[in-house]
């Protein structure tokens, strides 16, 4: 099967990574496009994970980002007609799904936050799956197009994505910290994002 997954966030290098590999492991021919925006392209370089650069982020407006999406998921529709993918699949990439759509790719979206409701009115209305963990109620997404789509998992994304995870040591020194001092590490609200406002 070849296999599209787009990754539009930082977190979802993390997230779609162990899924990318599991399904080259089980055969699948994988192609991933990213996003220029935060650190993924940053982290696929990191990883080694082969991708090809789409479009960026178009900041937090809501006709910019109407804009971002017409004219990514344009772009990468362009790029994929030519490859004949069998699905295609994002963490709420909204411009994966509909470049699918347009080029009649089924596609699946992942989320773990059920309140970014512009995007998943887009997502879930496009898609034939939509995989979300098992705490998130599938009634509570029926209002975005996703009755009879949920697919859901145990547990959280992050035991996935941490699953093999290994500490690296040269990261304490590449970042100046010493080993045994406490670290402190805060995440600075999304400010672009319509979920968050």
């Amino acid at each position: 099967m070849r296999v599209w997954v787009d990754l539009t966030n930082s977190p979802h290098v993390l997230v779609m990574r162990p899924l990318i590999e599991a399904m080259r492991a089980d055969g699948h021919e994988v192609e991933v496009t990213a996003r220029d925006f935060a650190q993924t392209l940053e982290l696929c370089e990191r990883f080694g994970m082969a991708h090809t650069a789409v479009g960026r982020h178009r900041g937090g407006k809501l006709a910019s980002k109407g804009l971002g999406l017409a004219s990514r998921s344009a772009a990468l529709a362009r790029w994929a007609r030519p490859r004949r993918f069998d699905v295609a699949m994002g963490h709420g990439s909204n411009d994966v799904t509909v470049a699918a759509a347009l080029l009649r790719i089924p596609s699946a979206t992942a989320f773990d936050y059920e309140w970014a409701t512009v995007q998943h009115n887009v997502n879930c209305r496009l898609v034939r799956a939509v995989v979300v963990p098992e705490a998130i109620p599938p009634q509570r997404l029926d209002r975005y197009g996703a009755k009879g789509k949920v697919r859901s998992y145990a547990g959280l994304k992050e035991e996935y994505y941490l699953a093999d995870f290994e500490p690296d040591r040269g990261v304490l020194e590449e970042l100046g910290l010493e080993e045994g001092k406490p670290i402190v590490v805060v995440r600075t609200p999304p400010a672009v994002s319509l979920y968050h406002r």
